[in-house]
């Protein structure tokens, strides 16, 4: 196994007015510690923007935009990908400028942004400053000027706050130890060639000393406006969250099969709640008497690194989800001393057996319990993980009527490095039919496994009986043959969400939910009929010709 690393890089900074009387340029830079949480979910962040002289709040939109991004970022979700972060980021503050440039002060500059995340470097380029990699001596700009010539001068096709809608530029790269990151406004790059930036960011200098001398030669070069650089030194790349997670618990040996009374890091263990071949679940009381459920995986996944893997994964998504929907990772009494998760005790049931105990239970508690179940979903989607396993083993409700989603370990965390699987993970009864066939999971198909819970919960049987290609381009069977009490209009939202395409299905399942809360305003789409649609071709085309041989007889 090799040696767990974390993310370690050096940087520097540095701006100037120039030959300018202003400084229009703004840099930061945040690099959270090493111990702090934020290092690996978020990463190290520059940014560096350049105000557009022509406009009147230039600086201030500069300044505007590397203090709000290099705050606003390490705000959002801990799971959110770098891509969806900071595009929620970059939006919400492109609007602000936005909204000041319409009311008469023209907020307008460049924007330069590079993440330095696990193992990979992520680049967000609006206008024309530049991000440059260092690389075992050769330099190479990764970005690209947003500009064009107008009469012999460059003049900008992309700024900050010029437009309500914002286009970013986006790519990312793997890391190398020893990669060498420069960030530049065209202060300094108009006035140095690449080769003089690359001999100077390639010296042995500190960054910061490098950032100063890249400004003093730049100066010295003849440049007329603003100058400003950044320069960053990837040390050691790191790994990514969920991969640092596997790394560090495969480390641990797998536990044996406990027994009662048995004990494991001061974790007594009550009684077995579950065994199946690939997990052991026990009921535990810790030292200061409280109780938790102890997951373990078979010791027949001992070879099996990819179940593991899955293992190690929930254990990170679990320990990072907030909300009333979802187990919470209990810290363990002493440092675990082999492979194990240490999780809150539900005192409940799953859905599969709630429905078994409860036959007559009324349709609003069903339907309050996939109000949940969709409450729950929306919060997993919008931490941008998918679930790809939603059935009713795998939702559990305790005793206060609480549902929760269990079992992650099929769950796909799109904020990673590892790619998502295109193999299908989940029970097939509960498959998306895209799903079944090869598609990535997402959104949509979460949408329909939770449409065929909640068709179930509701009336006891599958939707189509469970054949989704063959049947399910069919009306939707009425749900009242079930039970009388269903509400007319749930019939719609369901038949919507249970659409064979996608793209027919609900646009989120806070829609979903909305829909089922208020079911008459919603109606199934419609649904493709090709045989139906030739037929009414054909007789629309015969009857045209009817028309047509009517009045040539009448002349």
């Amino acid at each position: 196994m090799a040696p767990l690393t974390t993310l370690t890089v050096r940087a520097g900074q540095q701006s100037r007015g120039g030959r300018k009387p202003l400084n229009a340029d703004a840099v930061a830079l945040r690099l959270p510690a090493t111990q702090d949480p934020a290092l690996r979910t978020k990463g190290v962040v520059a940014a560096l923007a350049d105000g557009l002289s022509s406009a009147g709040r230039g600086r201030e939109a500069a300044e505007s935009c590397v203090l709000g991004f290099t705050s606003d970022y390490y705000a959002t979700p801990a799971l959110w990908s770098v891509p969806r972060s900071a595009q929620r980021v970059l939006d919400a503050l492109n609007r602000w400028l936005y909204r000041q440039t319409q009311a008469g002060e023209a907020h307008l500059c460049t924007l330069s942004i590079l993440v330095l995340r696990g193992a990979s470097a992520h680049l967000f380029q609006v206008g024309d400053s530049r991000i440059w990699r260092w690389r075992a001596g050769h330099i190479e700009c990764l970005t690209r000027d947003h500009q064009r010539q107008l009469n012999g001068r460059p003049v900008l096709t992309r700024a900050m706050g010029c437009d309500s809608r914002l286009e970013v530029d986006y790519c990312h790269h793997p890391l190398r130890p020893g990669d060498r990151f420069l960030l530049t406004s065209d202060g300094v790059h108009d006035a140095l060639s690449s080769d003089e930036l690359a001999q100077r960011i390639g010296d042995q200098n500190d960054p910061d000393t490098q950032a100063r001398r890249l400004l003093d030669d730049a100066l010295a070069a003849g440049a007329s406006d603003n100058l400003s650089c950044q320069v960053l030194w990837v040390d050691m790349p790191g790994q990514a969250g969920a991969e640092e997670s596997v790394r560090l618990l495969g480390e641990r040996p797998l536990p044996p099969s406990l027994s009662v009374g048995q004990s494991l890091d001061d974790l007594t263990v009550l009684r077995q709640l579950h065994a199946s071949p690939r997990s052991h679940l026990y009921l535990v009381r810790d030292a200061h008497g409280g109780t938790g459920v102890l997951k373990a995986p078979s010791v027949n996944l001992e070879d099996d690194l990819e179940a593991l893997r899955r293992f190690a994964q929930e254990g990170w998504l679990l320990g990072r989800l907030r909300g009333p929907h979802f187990p919470r990772l209990l810290a363990t009494p002493r440092p675990p001393s082999c492979l194990y998760l240490y999780l809150q005790w539900i005192d409940g049931a799953t859905l599969a057996q709630w429905w078994r105990q409860r036959p007559d239970a009324p349709v609003e508690e069903r339907l309050y319990l996939a109000d949940q179940l969709l409450n729950g979903l929306r919060a997993l989607h919008r931490s941008d993980v998918i679930h790809d396993d939603l059935k009713p083993d795998n939702l559990m409700i305790d005793r206060h009527g609480l549902l929760r989603l269990i079992d992650l370990g099929g769950a796909h965390c799109r904020g990673g490095d590892q790619p998502v699987s295109a193999l299908p993970q989940g029970t097939r009864p509960y498959t998306a039919p895209e799903r079944a066939t090869g598609g990535a999971p997402s959104e949509a198909s979460d949408q329909f496994a939770a449409a065929v819970v909640i068709h179930e919960l509701l009336t006891g049987t599958l939707p189509w009986q469970g054949q989704y290609q063959r049947r399910a381009r069919d009306p939707l069977p009425p749900l009242t043959r079930h039970n009388r009490f269903i509400p007319d209009g749930v019939q719609g939202a369901l038949a919507r969400a249970l659409s064979i395409r996608p793209e027919q299905r609900f646009h989120d399942v806070a829609e979903f939910r909305a829909a089922l809360r208020d079911p008459g305003t919603v109606s199934a789409p419609p649904r493709r009929d090709p045989i139906g649609q030739l037929r009414f071709w054909r007789g629309a085309s015969a009857m045209l010709l009817l028309l047509l041989l009517l009045s040539v007889l009448a002349k």
